[in-house]
């Protein structure tokens, strides 16, 4: 047993996963937000944070009480005052355009042919770019944590049935932005230069577990399925949004402040999805040049994925990690606060996911509940339930099947396209399957 908790197990748990991930594609985040997000934003950051890693998954937990109350002022702060949001927003593009010129210098440069001191200077330049990008980025995800919340508080001065509350809500904050897997099938509803098409969204299927290069013939079959509406049947959808949001506002004679606080969350939402393509973009970067690293000096790629990104900095300036790579192979996390971050051995990975990232359910139980934050139009829904751990099985999910996941990523977003409805065990306004859902 470990010895001192880090977290109260008896305290509600927020839990982000279990999903496919690898460490070293989150590690920058987890630099960020024990260390230069607090330094920037005079103090705000993460609660206490467990982020454990084994056997090709991840989760990441905290104390909900600890996760609202640190998010609170964040939102307050950074993303319900409009001018203040969108300086952010515009710092945040200038931070990204930096990053996206500088990946454009690596597509033309052949790692092979460059040396150790070379291909460290590349790495460096990037991570500090990247880091930069995930710093101005992290307000609207740590912001709207703590805005529900505000929102159904300030809700309530004037709705005070709990279904007609919930609806209300889920109406409010929905995006009133084209995300990017909407751009993508937009896009490639219209074109004519299939490969032009693959050279700009070759990505579209990247995450925090793998990396892949989408072929032309992927795309040909996608297209095949899109309806000749696409385009304007979202355009429709928007319009909808935006007149749907007029008539909750003049139903329930909702204030200015109220609107005010969705309109935030709407956009911090909006901002998130954005952050998510560039994030799949630079996921590649990161991938060939590890991949260029770890032939130059002999380890196996997918021991890298264990380790942090300056870590890897330290390979090329001459440190050797093969006895280290082997012991991580059994799990790796760790364990990060205000200006402090702890890394965790296999054992206590092991043990901290069994206390934290683990619910027991009755087999007797016949019905759950929770939170709704996207209906269908068409009213109660029936259809066989198909549990799915690893994403990667879209075979195995049949059209009109309800998908049931501990949470969803990138990863399944092919398989929530054929799904009638998705029940996830966590989540919340601003999570991935809302998000996806409400599109």
């Amino acid at each position: 047993m470990v010895a001192k908790l880090p977290l109260n197990p008896r305290a509600e748990i927020f839990r982000w996963g279990p999903i496919p991930g690898r460490f070293f594609y989150a590690s920058v985040f987890v630099e960020v937000n024990y260390k230069y997000f607090c330094q920037k934003y005079l103090g705000n950051n993460w609660s206490p944070t467990l982020f454990l890693f084994r056997n090709g998954r991840m989760i990441w937990i905290n104390e909900y009480a600890g996760l609202r109350a640190s998010a609170k002022p964040v939102f307050l702060k950074y993303l319900l005052p409009v001018k203040i949001r969108k300086k952010g927003y515009a710092a945040w593009k200038k931070d990204t355009q930096i990053l996206t010129r500088f990946e454009q210098v690596l597509s033309k440069t052949q790692l092979r042919k460059v040396n150790n001191q070379q291909l460290l200077m590349l790495w460096e330049k990037f991570y500090k770019y990247y880091l930069d990008f995930w710093i101005t980025g992290t307000v609207p995800e740590l912001g709207n944590y703590g805005a529900d919340e505000l929102l159904i508080k300030e809700l309530k001065k004037f709705i005070k049935d709990e279904k007609s509350l919930s609806e209300a809500v889920e109406v409010l904050t929905t995006p009133e932005k084209v995300s990017f897997y909407q751009e993508e099938e937009i896009d490639l509803s219209k074109t004519k230069n299939l490969s032009k098409h693959q050279q700009k969204y070759f990505w579209l299927k990247n995450s925090y577990f793998k990396t892949e290069i989408l072929s032309v013939a992927f795309f040909a079959r996608r297209k095949k399925q899109l309806p000749k509406s696409l385009s304007r049947d979202i355009l429709t959808k928007i319009k909808q949004i935006k007149q749907n949001k007029l008539a909750v506002k003049n139903r329930y004679h909702l204030s200015e402040a109220t609107l005010k606080m969705a309109g935030a969350i709407s956009e911090a939402i909006a901002w998130q999805d954005e952050r998510k393509k560039y994030i799949f973009i630079a996921l590649h970067y990161q991938h060939l040049m590890l991949k260029e690293i770890a032939r130059r000096f002999e380890y196996n790629y997918h021991d890298l994925l264990n380790f942090w990104f300056w870590e890897i900095a330290n390979i090329l300036k001459g440190k050797d990690y093969h006895l280290e790579s082997s012991r991580r192979r059994r799990g790796c996390g760790v364990f990060f606060y205000k200006n402090g971050c702890k890394n965790l051995s296999s054992a206590q990975v092991n043990e901290y996911w069994r206390i934290y990232g683990e619910e027991r359910v009755s087999k007797a139980s016949s019905a759950i509940k929770g939170l709704v934050v996207s209906r269908g139009a068409g009213g109660n829904i029936r259809g066989r339930v198909r549990l799915l751990l690893d994403p990667s099985k879209v075979a195995t999910f049949k059209k009109g099947e309800i998908l049931l996941a501990p949470m969803t990523s990138p990863e399944y977003i092919f398989v929530m396209r054929k799904a009638v409805a998705i029940i996830t065990d966590a989540g919340g306004l601003t999570c991935h399957a809302a998000i996806v859902s409400r599109e």
